[in-house]
């Protein structure tokens, strides 16, 4: 192995000093040796800090004019000075090679070298089926594949945080990709329509299924049903009269045409039978209102506004008889519901209906019992600042927590995806086990996703602002070490949102001409 330099001063069991006269990366491993006691430790570290230095070049020069002389004549005199985080004494067998914890200073003196790519292969390459390849270590010389364990990313679930641009869609392109291949199941809640358009295949097959958010609001919680109209929490006396109404109305028809009522009744007419009997109470001489105390006709009126609203705005998601929506997803597939076409509210009364009967129907399947959803999950929310921000309470922001916390014992996962990291809710984004940040500029960005993970140091926080496209800080269960990644390039990639502006405007203008062309011809 290739010397690189040697440790001075005072050692620690987690960090050591160096100088080196060659050139180091920041983020490079490193092995630290030393012979103690007749026996040989060798250890993994990672450079976390490095600089170069020349005695002779100091920073009160006196005058420039003469810094190229003084730098020829001193060229050899010029040194790197690093420090070394040490991640553990480096243990090998036939097989594998694993890091046990480091408890005791290495010697000053240690030999700092370049280690063994081998051994970084077996430390940072699929040990099991469950791992698949997410990128390559990013200061490395020779490409050392990076592979993470999607059980971890399922059973202690997964934040992807960055900027927009620096890398998100392809990153989350690379985990799909890879799952299906697994045969896994995802679930990704899409609110611009990019998933829609991916191309992600199996033995050359498309194995992404699209769901329109078609919905029986019969079939949902009341409050669910009046968030979908627009009814708000703090409208309790609008919630009262719809709840009231909706009650009486299908009780009413199911009275008329039986259990079965929805092959009879589509959802115009049932919309039609929920505003007759609302305004129905606002006659006077009507003594089978059934809400005691004064109407408020003005709650009245909203309610009414509000279903017709529904209808002239909603008729494409809302269908009565519709199958529910958990019954649309596909094993071994990308399920990619269509948020595109429907405001905040809306998505939030279909993610929060999903999020809720996929945790009811996992934990069926792990009970042993009869469940929609018999194989585990892995559910993707992007935008996730929409639906759980930090600020703002929303049924799907409950059970993303309720996931979060619970989902592990019934295999159900969690990734939360997000370009805006301190509008996330910091309990949720603390119960994300595993991390993958790209470059991320904002401070405040960074300090609402330090403060929620203790394994990003300040050394990789400083790394942040400095990343490229496609670059990435890795930490969690699924990797065992934080590690700088370079991620893969999808096949199957996602969408990003950017357009060719100044491509559309050029194609608009010769189209324009090639009409002129022909009208003059």
């Amino acid at each position: 192995m290739e010397k690189i330099g040697i440790c001075v001063g005072t050692t620690s069991p987690n960090r050591v000093t160096f100088i080196s006269q060659k050139p180091v990366k920041l983020g490079q491993f490193v092995n630290v040796k030393y012979t103690e006691n007749g026996k040989e430790n060798k250890l993994l570290g990672m450079v976390i800090n490095v600089q170069r230095k020349n005695t002779y070049i100091p920073e009160d020069l006196p005058s420039i004019n003469n810094y190229e002389r003084l730098f020829k004549e001193s060229e050899k005199d010029t040194k790197v000075i690093g420090e070394i985080q040490i991640l553990g004494e480096i243990i090998e067998t036939q097989d594998q090679v694993f890091l046990q914890l480091q408890r005791v200073p290495p010697l000053p003196a240690s030999e700092v070298l370049k280690p063994d790519p081998k051994v970084l292969e077996k430390l940072f390459g699929a040990k099991s089926k469950s791992h698949i390849r997410i990128g390559r270590l990013l200061a490395e010389d020779k490409e050392i594949p990076v592979y993470v364990d999607v059980n971890q990313i399922v059973l202690r679930h997964l934040a992807i945080l960055a900027i927009t641009g620096a890398g998100k869609s392809n990153t989350v392109s690379v985990l799909l990709e890879n799952i299906v291949n697994l045969k896994g199941t995802v679930v990704v809640f899409d609110f611009h329509g990019e998933y829609t358009k991916s191309d992600f295949k199996r033995d050359g097959k498309s194995v992404v299924n699209v769901i329109k958010p078609v919905v029986d609001p019969t079939t949902l919680d009341i409050r669910d049903f009046a968030k979908l109209i627009g009814i708000k929490y703090n409208a309790t006396v609008q919630f009262r009269y719809f709840k009231v109404a909706v009650d009486k109305v299908i009780q009413s028809i199911r009275d008329e045409k039986g259990n079965d009522w929805k092959r009879w009744i589509d959802t115009d007419q049932f919309f039609n039978r929920l505003e007759q009997e609302l305004e129905s109470w606002l006659d006077d001489d009507n003594d089978n209102v059934p809400i005691k105390g004064k109407i408020r006709e003005d709650s009245l009126y909203e309610v009414i506004n509000k279903l017709n609203d529904t209808q002239n705005e909603l008729s494409h998601i809302i269908k009565i008889g519709a199958k529910d929506l958990i019954e649309n997803i596909q094993a071994g597939k990308i399920n990619v519901f269509d948020l595109s076409e429907v405001d905040e509210d809306v998505a939030d009364a279909i993610v929060s209906n999903v999020l809720k009967h996929a945790l009811e129907e996992r934990k069926k399947a792990v009970r042993g019992k009869n469940s929609k959803l018999e194989k585990p999950i892995l559910v993707v929310v992007e935008e996730a600042h929409i639906l759980a921000g930090d600020k703002r309470d929303t049924d799907s922001k409950y059970y993303m927590m309720r996931i979060a916390r619970e989902g592990r014992k019934f295999g159900l996962g969690l990734c939360v995806v997000t370009q805006r990291p301190k509008g996330l809710d910091k309990e949720i984004l603390s119960q994300m086990n595993n991390m993958i940040i790209l470059k991320l500029v904002e401070p405040e960005d960074q300090k609402h996703v330090q403060s929620a993970s203790e394994a990003l140091s300040s050394e990789l926080m400083s790394y942040l602002p400095s990343l490229n496209p496609g670059e990435a800080i890795i930490i969690g269960n699924m990797t065992k070490l934080p590690l700088l990644v370079k991620i893969d390039k999808a096949k199957g990639k996602v969408q990003g949102n950017d357009i060719q502006v100044v491509d559309l405007w050029t194609t608009t203008e010769e189209k324009r001409s090639d009409l002129k062309a022909l009208d003059e011809f």
